[in-house]
């Protein structure tokens, strides 16, 4: 799967600290933060291999902006946009979607890739 291809690459990706930081990743004109670890909403909820997560945590970027997904055109038009905002945890300057299923996530990079 393409997301975890390029979450994997990361230095830090396989770390086993209790809590990890995993650097954005360009898709198109957005960045997706997909973060799994010990302190992050994912499942399952430990520090591991970014292979092993079966759901993530996620933000959208665009520049260093948080995008709100009912004021983006484009995220709005993604085709499965109604189940990502079934991940929301509520609409605002920061919003954030937790346990967010990994097939989910590529598809919404792929898409945001273009």
């Amino acid at each position: 799967m393409e997301i975890i291809d390029e979450l994997s690459k990361q230095k830090n990706a396989l770390s086993s600290a209790e809590y990890r930081m995993l650097d954005a990743i360009d898709a198109g004109k957005y960045k997706l933060s997909i973060q799994g670890s010990n302190g992050h909403y994912c499942s399952p909820r430990d520090t591991i291999n970014p292979l092993y997560y079966s759901d993530m945590e996620l933000a959208i970027f665009k520049g260093d902006k948080w995008v709100n997904p009912n004021r983006d055109k484009k995220i709005k038009a993604f085709p499965r946009y109604s189940e990502l905002m079934e991940r929301c945890d509520g609409v605002s300057k920061y919003t954030v979607y937790g346990y967010a299923p990994v097939e989910l996530l590529n598809d919404l990079y792929l898409y945001l890739k273009g």
